[in-house]
């Protein structure tokens, strides 16, 4: 299974749709919040509400049940920090956040932790940023593609 995710596009569907074009071949798009777009507009991705999406249609967390394990997403904004007490909570094999503007991955206890960052607003001194996760039931692989 392919999934493509990504976060904080605020506004820019321009982004999205070469995200898409990029990426034909995945099953699953999947948005961190902050895509400022409607809900009827950002079909393909599946997408939680972050800080900027005010008024949105969008849920605060979703948990998607994928070939390697559960899923879960949410913006982020609602924590403090992103704490292993946070994470453990969630009991997912897969924890995904934006709002920060920044790509990360990292394992804790058993669960990957990432943030797509941000396509076209990265906060962390890189080009722009999307993560691409492929899996099957016994294995994963994160890859983060550069704008």
């Amino acid at each position: 299974m392919k999934i493509v995710v990504t976060s904080d596009t605020h506004g820019h569907k321009e982004i999205l749709n070469r995200i898409v074009e990029e990426n034909r071949d995945a099953e699953l798009f999947l948005h961190a919040g902050d895509s400022q777009i409607s809900f009827s507009e950002i079909f393909p991705f599946k997408a939680v509400k972050g800080n900027c999406d005010i008024g949105s249609e969008y849920p605060t967390e979703m948990i998607i049940n994928t070939p390697y394990g559960d899923l879960y997403m949410t913006h982020g904004h609602q924590y403090f920090f992103i704490t292993n007490h946070v994470i453990k909570s969630k009991n997912c094999k897969i924890f995904i956040y934006g709002h920060t503007h920044k790509h990360i991955l990292k394992e804790i206890d058993g669960t990957y932790v990432c943030n797509p960052g941000s396509p076209i607003l990265p906060r962390d001194k890189t080009k722009g940023t999307y993560l691409i996760i492929k899996m099957d039931e016994s294995k994963i692989d994160f890859e983060f593609k550069y704008l």
